[in-house]
């Protein structure tokens, strides 16, 4: 495929690197000397014009950056692709999924000593915001949009009552030189603005407390987050423009199409058109009742019928008998799925979930790959958590600080279910060997139990710490009489 640079008066262009070649060639070369184009009608070695390549590859190519344009893509494919919603359902599931079935899927765990009134104020918190039950969908919104915005709704008690949720399309954040969060209180000054997608007009302005702004894989300087299928979406264009070609031919093509060879001999050529018109109007006509008449077609696509006269070979004439023939309709090319499959791939590889997750994989003989693929798995999960973990921290300290309390004043982790998505049955037959190794170990001195919570449990210092307390403040067991 070839470029044409040109004047912009004479060959516009709305493509961004053609605009700027211009401007800084021009700098050095007359516009007069620009290569002329192609002469009109040329074409290139596939056969298609020039034209017609560059209206098949722009929609390939041409992928809008603006925020606006890949949340509408990245909705597009959530809805229309199987592969992704999937795929989004299992991240988000099992990134906030609660024990059990519990309502919620975290934990609050305190580090040392902690009024029970302050518990109680983010046990509160955590209940009026349902942050257990919004979890799900924040995790799958962040990923899908890379954006999720919620606002903080305060009463007159200065209780946060409820987060509610913001579309990202019309979010603005407003960041300083230095990459901070504007505090002023005019348009284009806020931390935060909410305006019209169409028409760009300001709605409300917020402060940055206001606003919770949860940002997934964001790059560097950049102001909001990236989607985790943003880079899939060339892919998407190509996998769904194949798709649909194979679709409409699988339908066209399904059922076999008829050539009647009907002999017209001796007829002028308007004569035997004529009579082959009339043969097909009767073919597909067919009488329903008396003076009532129908169509009847024969298949849902158009049947070829050509006309065959009697030739004179050597003084013969040779028969030139009515036939009919089917079609081989049949094209090898659509049925190669294996492009499709190659984009697929793609899609599956932005959305980090193996393929024998969402059933697509064929060959998962291999004991070692699997391992792999599950512990890089629950490290994106844990990941995922981390986003959400910190969202959870931002409101418990909002609320404390509406309250008169200092956040730094209260030391709190959020704790989530392990992941080692491996067999349930296997787990517990492993934490039972090592329990009763642990026993005999701890009763020979050979280690303590801060070391059966580290390392054998998989607890942090913070959760052993926690433990222990909780340990310490409950109260002992009844006495069983004998």
């Amino acid at each position: 495929m070839s470029y044409y640079i040109g004047n912009e008066s004479v060959y516009p262009t709305r493509d961004p690197l053609i605009k700027r070649l211009r401007r800084r060639i021009a700098e050095f070369i007359d516009g007069s000397k620009w290569p002329k184009p192609p002469p009109e009608g040329e074409t290139t070695v596939t056969g298609l014009s020039e034209g017609t390549l560059d209206g098949l590859a722009n929609p390939f190519y041409r992928i809008s950056t603006t925020r606006k344009e890949l949340y509408s893509d990245v909705r597009e494919m959530d809805a229309t692709v199987d592969e992704v919603a999937t795929a989004l359902d299992m991240l988000a599931d099992n990134a906030v999924a609660s024990e059990s079935g519990g309502k919620e899927p975290f934990a609050i765990a305190y580090v040392g000593t902690v009024a029970k009134w302050k518990k109680d104020m983010i046990a509160g918190v955590i209940e009026r915001t349902r942050y257990g039950e919004k979890a799900y969908e924040i995790a799958r919104g962040a990923l899908r949009d890379g954006d999720d915005f919620r606002q903080y709704v305060i009463d007159e008690n200065f209780n946060i009552v409820r987060l509610m949720y913001m579309p990202p399309e019309s979010m603005v954040r407003n960041e300083d030189q230095y990459g901070l969060l504007k505090m002023g209180t005019a348009p284009g000054e806020w931390a935060y603005e909410q305006v019209d997608p169409v028409s760009e007009r300001l709605i409300a302005g917020f402060k940055p407390y206001e606003i919770q702004h949860l940002r997934w894989n964001r790059a560097g300087s950049n102001a909001y987050g990236r989607s985790l299928i943003s880079t899939a979406r060339t892919s998407w264009r190509k996998l769904q423009s194949m798709e649909e070609a194979l679709v409409i031919n699988w339908i066209t093509r399904a059922f076999a199409r008829l050539l009647f060879m009907l002999d017209v001999t001796g007829k002028t050529p308007k004569e035997a058109q004529a009579a082959i018109r009339e043969f097909m109007a009767n073919l597909q006509t067919r009488r329903i009742a008396k003076d009532v008449q129908g169509v009847e077609q024969l298949s849902i696509v158009k049947d070829i019928c050509i006309g065959r006269s009697y030739h004179e070979i050597g003084g013969k004439a040779q028969e030139g008998l009515t036939d009919v023939k089917v079609l081989d309709t049949s094209s090898t090319g659509y049925m190669n799925l294996a492009a499709i499959d190659y984009y697929r791939s793609k899609i599956l590889m932005s959305l980090r979930t193996p393929r024998a997750y969402l059933g697509l994989e064929e060959d998962v003989n291999a004991k070692a790959t699997l391992v792999q693929e599950d512990r890089r798995y629950a490290k994106f999960i844990m990941k995922v958590q981390g986003l959400i973990t910190e969202g959870i921290r931002q409101t418990i300290d909002l609320q404390l600080a509406l309250q008169g309390v200092d956040p730094t004043k209260v030391q709190y982790i959020v704790v989530w279910p392990s992941q080692g998505w491996t067999d349930l049955v296997e787990d517990s037959e492993a934490l039972l060997n090592y329990a009763k190794a642990d026993e005999i170990l701890l009763r020979m001195k050979v280690i303590d139990r801060e070391y059966i919570g580290t390392r054998q449990m998989g607890l942090s210092s913070v959760e052993f710490d926690a433990m222990e307390d909780r340990i310490a403040q409950a109260p002992p067991p009844p006495e069983v009489e004998e």
